[in-house]
């Protein structure tokens, strides 16, 4: 069976196991919201493939179902392998007797002439101490391995759920409270667990104010879509830790106190949250001031230089002005011109 195939638009399709896919995910832990997300169907639209509601779809779709099985495309496609033959059912057999039954009963007489009086018989009497063993031997003995794994489940599920409660995921934004329109500024997004430090398989999303534009992403934005403006990571948290980071500026044209909004969110594949929000700050005013001058005072001061190389020197990469910032520190002041759109150092 071909398990590649166009549609009739000349759109290139692909057969998908749906069993496969299921065990490859349920292998991994990946939840249906997860790879929902990765691929940007619903759960629902997964839940219909592993079920081979939807045997064909499309190969742009497969490829990404495959990225975030974490497997290939060959892992998942249906290569026409006929389903295994159903087991019949087991036949129905006389049991012998059981060890609490030694002796078998023997079979009902026929039935005796009306006129024939049946003589009365005596039943045998029942071995008193092997029978009382016998009957009292399985009660026991389950009862017993019954507590046994009470006690072995509640065990674990005490582990589980204390190790759960420690594994929570956060994430954290650092944005400027201000920026100049046209001039690029950096935010930093940190994603930590704790009580792990397993790696964890994570989709980072963040939208931008509409008068907002990104301009550089580290790492590289996986996705990136416009109107409104929304950046996506899909990545991992090694270590209990992962930094992503981004350059964006509000458009020239954006005008001075003006308040822009910055949402988003972290979905992790173990979490069954539709998502974790960005805590931190979340919004930002357009200023004259240099984004580093966090007080507005005309000046980059001390403790604002060393603010911004420990939160962002250690990023390789982020061209965020760190030579315009050095130089406004070792000088007097600055202020911004608007009619050439920059900034002056005062000496």
């Amino acid at each position: 069976m071909d398990s590649e195939k166009p549609l009739a638009g000349g759109i290139p399709m692909v057969n998908i196991d749906g069993a496969k896919i299921r065990r490859i995910r349920e292998e991994k832990g990946l939840t249906q919201l997860y790879v929902a997300t990765v691929v940007g169907v619903t759960t629902d639209t997964i839940s219909r493939w592993e079920n081979r509601r939807y045997p064909t779809i499309k190969k742009e779709n497969a490829v990404k179902l495959a990225e975030a099985l974490e497997a290939t495309l060959a892992d998942i496609i249906d290569h026409g392998q006929p389903a295994p033959p159903a087991e019949p059912p087991p036949a129905q057999a006389c049991e012998p007797p059981t060890p609490e039954d030694p002796m078998p009963r023997p079979a009902p007489p026929e039935a005796s002439p009306a006129l024939e009086p049946a003589a009365p018989q005596t039943a045998p009497p029942a071995p008193p101490t092997p029978r009382f063993r016998l009957v009292s031997r399985p009660v026991v003995i389950p009862l017993g391995a019954f507590l046994i794994f009470a006690l072995a489940g509640l065990a674990l599920l005490w582990w589980y759920t204390g190790n759960d409660a420690e594994g929570q995921v956060t994430a954290i934004r650092t944005l400027p409270v201000h920026a100049t329109p046209g001039i690029a500024f950096p935010v930093v997004i940190e994603v930590t667990t704790s009580g792990t430090s397993r790696p964890i398989s994570l989709i980072l999303k963040e939208t931008l104010p509409p008068d907002c534009i990104p301009a550089q992403g580290k790492p590289q934005f996986t996705n990136q879509e416009s109107d409104p403006p929304v950046l996506k990571w899909i990545g991992k948290i090694i270590g209990g830790h992962a930094v992503y980071s981004y350059l964006a500026k509000l458009k020239p044209e954006a005008k001075m106190e003006t308040v822009h909004q910055f949402t988003g969110g972290v979905t992790v594949r173990s979490d069954d949250n539709p998502s974790i929000p960005l805590s931190g700050n979340d919004s930002l005013q357009a200023s004259p001031f240099h984004w580093a001058d966090s007080n507005t005072d005309g000046r980059i001061d001390d403790e604002e230089l060393l603010f911004v190389n420990e939160t962002y020197g250690g990023i390789e990469g982020l061209h965020f002005g760190k030579k315009l910032i050095e130089e406004i520190w070792a000088a007097k002041g600055y202020r911004w011109n608007p009619e050439t759109r920059n900034y002056e150092i005062l000496q």
